[in-house]
């Protein structure tokens, strides 16, 4: 979600591997192309809500990964 997408077989972009039943749906690559759906009105709530509460999206409940956006370099 953060730097990086999935992109299913029939061009839906999912936030992660985790959402392995499309709960999420971004947007489709076959109707707009990697830049507008990264950027999104679905995309910008999706991270907001992830930095609001992680807990609350159940597939980011136990995920390790999403935490890395607060790790510094």
């Amino acid at each position: 979600m953060w730097h990086s997408a999935v992109s299913k077989w029939d061009g839906y972009l999912l936030p992660c591997c985790f959402d392995k039943d499309a709960n999420y749906k971004m947007g489709n690559l076959l109707e707009n192309d990697l830049d507008a759906i990264w950027h999104n009105q679905a995309y910008m709530q999706f991270r907001k809500s992830i930095l609001k509460s992680q807990k609350e999206i159940d597939i980011c409940k136990n995920c390790s990964e999403g935490t890395k956006v607060w790790e510094t370099v």
